[in-house]
């Protein structure tokens, strides 16, 4: 017979008590902001949210570019404080049970309810006193290979970017086109012109091609060496992604054509790129990526993790997350887990260590990361 520990066992989350959203606004390195097709940000006007419940407290993030997803730290909350936590706070609630809650509170606003999904998971590792990684179920963790991040600008610009990257410990580089082919062309060149043996460089259009520049894009990507082509078209062309991909010598990468679960399943149908790049925030949290993963190993697709540039909170989140899957650590291209290089601060105590092009697993429970008062009331806007 069961004795009565197990007849009743204790339920292993608390009442959330409270969901509080906090905006900051961290400004960027000058020296190495990214210039892409959609402009420069000088800074990081993030939300930040805390769940609280059982007398511990979660940490999210919302790493939001409004061009991408429509959502800027304002709107993440309205919609946390007027439709998401009136939903949650005085229930006690499972992360999966909550993403559905929240679905049926207001559509879409992935990074909103990602923040709150987030944070979610940073408390059940500080309730269960074990690491993200380990909940998602990784084993012994081992560093993240990443890749350094050059946006668009003069000749000069893009070769001392070159140089601190390879001071930084990089050997893959990754730059901005998507503009007039040419000018794109001649930068890959002026870069290739820098890299030395072993080194390599990958390039990301945005999305910013028509189809026809793409497809003569190619031949001379290949003959310069590149890499790896991200995003040449717009996500709304599934057709031409997939027939770049049928045509191309360099790997295609989709990060704009893999939005959501329903862009991972037609993916799934018709292959639209060799490599996807996912961005858990953009996806609406942990959970759905994990679905767009799933889908990726059925497909034996390879998957890298992108970035919005992200604040300590999210950036721990994606090293954890990619510290679980090997279809992430072990992808061809290395990931974008690249926030720590380009803030002149954060709101963290102390931000995720980068060592020889690998950023390294968090220690500690949750997240493996706390958040600093300080630091956020000096960054704090209303």
């Amino acid at each position: 017979m069961l004795d009565e520990a197990n007849e009743a066992p204790a339920a292993a989350w608390p009442t959330i008590d409270a969901i509080e959203v906090r905006e900051v606004c961290v400004p960027r390195e000058a020296h190495n902001r990214i210039t892409t097709t959609y402009g420069t940000i000088p800074d990081a006007h993030f939300a930040l949210v805390f769940v609280t419940a059982g007398g511990l407290t979660g940490v999210g993030e919302a790493a939001t570019e409004r061009w991408w997803t429509g959502e800027d730290a304002a709107s993440v909350r309205h919609a946390i404080e007027d439709f998401l936590a009136p939903e949650l706070v005085g229930r006690r609630i499972g992360i999966r049970q909550a993403l559905r809650v929240m679905d049926g509170a207001v559509v879409l606003h992935p990074y909103a309810k990602a923040a709150v999904e987030i944070a979610m998971w940073d408390l059940l590792g500080k309730i269960t006193n074990q690491p993200l990684y380990v909940l998602l179920g990784g084993g012994n963790p081992s560093p993240v290979p990443i890749k350094y991040v050059i946006g668009m600008g003069s000749d000069e610009h893009l070769r001392e970017e070159v140089a601190f990257g390879r001071s930084a410990g990089f050997s893959y580089f990754k730059t901005k086109v998507g503009t007039v082919l040419a000018d794109d062309l001649r930068r890959c060149e002026v870069l290739m012109g820098e890299l030395r043996p072993g080194e390599q460089l990958g390039v990301d259009a945005q999305a910013g091609w028509s189809p026809v520049t793409a497809q003569a894009a190619l031949p001379g990507l290949a003959e310069l060496g590149i890499s790896f082509l991200e995003q040449p078209v717009s996500p709304a062309l599934p057709e031409v992604m997939a027939d770049l991909t049928a045509r191309s010598g360099v790997p295609i990468v989709a990060h704009e054509s893999m939005f959501s679960l329903r862009d991972a399943a037609a993916a799934f149908r018709r292959p639209v790129a060799h490599i996807w790049a996912m961005t858990p925030s953009t996806h609406g949290g942990i959970v759905p990526t994990l679905d767009l993963l799933s889908l990726a190993r059925a497909a034996g697709v390879p998957c890298l993790l992108g970035s919005n540039i992200e604040l300590g909170i999210s950036t721990a989140m994606m090293i954890q997350l990619a510290a679980a899957f090997d279809e992430i650590r072990e992808c061809p291209v290395p990931s974008d887990i690249i926030g720590p290089l380009y803030h002149r601060d954060d709101i963290v105590t102390r931000q995720p260590e980068i060592v020889g092009g690998r950023i390294l697993v968090p220690e500690g429970p949750g997240l493996g990361v706390e958040v600093d008062g300080e630091r956020v009331k000096r960054y704090e806007v209303s």
